[in-house]
């Protein structure tokens, strides 16, 4: 295939992606990639052969992964709202680190892992300001296995408190409780469920893990807690939506 088809074959690739979003759940992930893995098995193969039979290597290597940054960077500098702008990124992120590099990745070919270093550099720089960080399928769909690992029960025990602790059985109530009764609410929570797994297993790398809890504590859940006791409830889940979007952005696509 010659190299301009594969380089679109990769755009359209990318944009399908963005329907598939969706299925980024614990339920509906893994099933979800099988099938986009099968239908696209073909196009992974062809970029390893046009890497292999490549007069430059180096060359054919730079132009494919330049060909989604290239057309993801055209569509974000033509909006010219500063918030829907970060919204696109935000959207395109999610598809990027979810479906488009785990799928292009997921034979472990060593041409196509060329591409996607080289692709994830090209991706960071100007106008993305949201930066991702290369992604597989594999500690995706572990991310969503670590039942307990939740980011407030993953807080609590990075601070020496038992799963019993006062403050996630607070938490726990107010969202069992209040959060869940509204739209709004349950919509954050399925949210939350469906991040925070790998999120956590994010920041569990990290060497300041215990730093990040305290300020994940600080900085969100002493305030739900402060909240709650005070009946102030709506005000909570503002700060609880604040965290769980905050965190996306920060963990989900580093």
């Amino acid at each position: 295939m010659e190299l301009e088809a594969l380089q679109q074959k990769l755009i359209d690739l990318f944009v399908e992606m963005q329907d598939y979003r969706q299925f980024f759940k614990r339920k509906l992930y893994a099933d979800a990639f099988m099938k986009c893995w099968e239908k696209n098995r073909e196009l992974v193969a062809a970029l390893s052969e046009a890497c292999e039979q490549a007069e430059d290597e180096e060359k054919t290597v730079e132009a494919l992964a330049g060909a989604i940054p290239d057309y993801a960077h055209r569509q974000i500098e033509a909006v010219k709202s500063k918030n829907k702008r970060e919204g696109l990124m935000i959207d395109y992120n999610m598809a990027m680190v979810t479906f488009v590099m785990p799928v292009l990745g997921y034979d472990k070919n060593e041409h196509c892992s060329r591409i996607i270093d080289r692709m994830v550099e090209r991706w960071n720089e100007p106008p993305v300001t949201m930066k991702i960080s290369r992604s597989d399928f594999e500690s995706l769909k572990d991310g969503f296995k670590s039942h307990p690992c939740y980011i407030t029960t993953a807080v609590c025990a990075s601070r020496n408190q038992g799963d019993n602790c006062y403050e996630l059985n607070l938490l726990r109530d107010y969202r069992d409780h209040y959060l869940i009764s509204t739209k709004e609410g349950e919509r954050i929570v399925e949210e939350y469920y469906n991040v925070a797994p790998t999120i956590v297993n994010r920041i569990n790398k990290e060497a300041d893990a215990s730093r990040i809890y305290d300020d994940i504590y600080s900085s969100y859940l002493r305030r739900c807690i402060e909240l709650i006791q005070a009946d102030r409830l709506e005000e909570c889940r503002e700060v609880y939506a604040s965290m769980v979007e905050d965190l996306e952005k920060k963990y989900l696509f580093s």
